[in-house]
């Protein structure tokens, strides 16, 4: 076969249709996309990255030094959509400058029998230009959607130094930021490609994305139909899996797929991918997140070269990226003068990382299945570190013998399920059917 086939073949398969061992990263940069933070070692280069919010794909370019050079190819873009340059065939029908950083140009266009509606939107922020551009409203929705792409992105985003991690709840884009809570419902899209220098062909891409289409095949379900299939069958048995199965990370339910596939070379190509799908419809809290690690990514004479990453290497470096994810912890509001704010809701949620924002008893989606050191609900303070899952591997029988455990930290996000009263003796009961023991285990570690 066509060594080029296989990996591009085995990709779609386990793509969308649109506890191992924790091995550790003494030395890693933070990177922020989306409302998601992941560490990769310090020496990773980023490659490629792209954002979508709400409205569409947001571009950035540093074409514009200063607001007068914003200024002047503003005005020499407008010039152009007047003189009918636009690729798609709009005319420009109006020119929006809410600020002098900002400009707005709604496109319209005749199609057969109806009016076609777009626009070009830009925002100039120390140093970087900052675009979207669609088309394909209705001219009667133009006016709404040219309001909603001003006072719901340009009015928010900002300019954001790459290594700047935000303290509030927003949506990272390159050197960029838009603030806001997530809590509306909107489409967002965030990934970035890396490389690394010292095994050349392998890269690695973290995607966050909201849901489109709810109900969607898992990963491992995908692999179960393609492996039924008689077309895919013969060349699927030529696929080493290394390992797959559930998978929880960054606090979500996932499931994973490492393998390698052959080429006309003698060698194997690594396709490692983990994924933890969404529930809700653009829900920006609650995407599908995405891990893909691939080798064989580089081609010398038409072959891909063959990779220097050992497969113990690869699955330490892919772990390590996985169980790195976590919501990017957002600064909380502070107390009024008025007095002590009131409790937080139960379902409250923390990342790892972030400051505790309520003295109660908090869970996370580890303590169902698994053994926690501290216990499946945990005492945690107020302003407080919240703590990564420190999860106890289901120890085998000779482990067991000699009272032993092998232990894994996890990034998560904790859910608060009771308040804590000043001296609690105990912890809350739970309640029937909430997935948490009502005893809290004690630590055998």
């Amino acid at each position: 076969m066509n060594t080029k086939v296989w990996p591009a073949l085995f990709a779609g398969l386990i793509a969308f249709p649109c506890l191992a061992k924790e091995p550790s990263m003494s030395n890693v940069k933070t990177y922020c996309y989306g409302r998601y933070l992941v560490d990769l070692p310090a020496d990773a280069q980023l490659t490629g990255q792209g954002y979508e919010y709400d409205y569409g794909r947001i571009d950035a370019s540093k074409e514009d030094s200063d607001l007068a050079g914003f200024d002047r190819r503003m005005k020499t873009r407008y010039e152009a959509l007047k003189a009918g340059k636009q690729k798609d065939g709009f005319d420009v029908a109006a020119e929006r400058q809410p600020a002098k950083n900002i400009r707005i140009f709604e496109l319209s266009k005749k199609v057969i029998t109806f009016m076609a509606g777009g626009f070009e939107a830009y925002k100039w922020d120390r140093g970087t230009t900052f675009s979207m551009q669609y088309s394909g409203y209705s001219v009667e929705k133009l006016p709404s959607v040219v309001a909603g792409v001003q006072g719901e992105v340009l009015d928010k985003l900002q300019y954001r130094e790459p290594d700047d991690i935000p303290s509030k709840s927003g949506f990272c884009l390159g050197n960029g930021f838009i603030a806001g809570a997530g809590t509306t419902e909107q489409p967002e899209e965030a990934w970035m490609s890396f490389r690394f220098p010292q095994w050349p062909g392998v890269v690695v891409t973290v995607r966050s994305m909201t849901v489109s289409k709810p109900g969607e095949p898992k990963l491992l379900a995908r692999l179960g139909n393609a492996s039924s299939s008689r077309s895919l069958s013969g060349l699927l048995a030529q696929v080493h899996v290394l390992r797959k199965g559930e998978r929880i990370a960054a606090g979500r339910a996932g499931e994973e797929m490492l393998s390698t596939v052959p080429t006309d070379g003698g060698y194997r190509l690594h396709q490692f991918r983990w994924e933890a799908q969404g529930t809700k419809l653009n829900a920006p809290l609650d995407p599908t997140l995405i891990v893909e690690f691939q080798s064989g990514a580089k081609y010398d004479h038409g072959q891909p070269i063959r990779p220097k990453v050992t497969d113990e290497q690869a699955t330490q470096l892919f772990d390590a990226v996985v169980n790195s994810i976590r919501l990017r912890p957002s600064a909380g509001g502070t107390l009024s003068d008025g007095g002590p704010a009131a409790p937080l809701p139960l379902g409250t949620l923390a990342a790892t990382g972030a400051p505790c924002p309520q003295t109660g008893w908090w869970t996370c989606p580890e303590a169902s299945g698994h053994e926690i050191v501290g216990g499946a609900r945990q005492l945690l303070t107020q302003g407080s570190v919240t703590p990564a899952a420190q999860v106890l591997d289901k120890a085998r029988w000779f482990d067991k013998a000699r009272g032993k455990h092998r232990q894994f930290s996890i990034s998560t996000t904790w859910q608060l399920v009771g308040y804590a009263d000043p001296q609690p003796d105990t912890p809350p009961r739970g309640k029937a059917g909430d997935g948490v023991d009502d005893a809290t285990p004690e630590n055998d570690a």
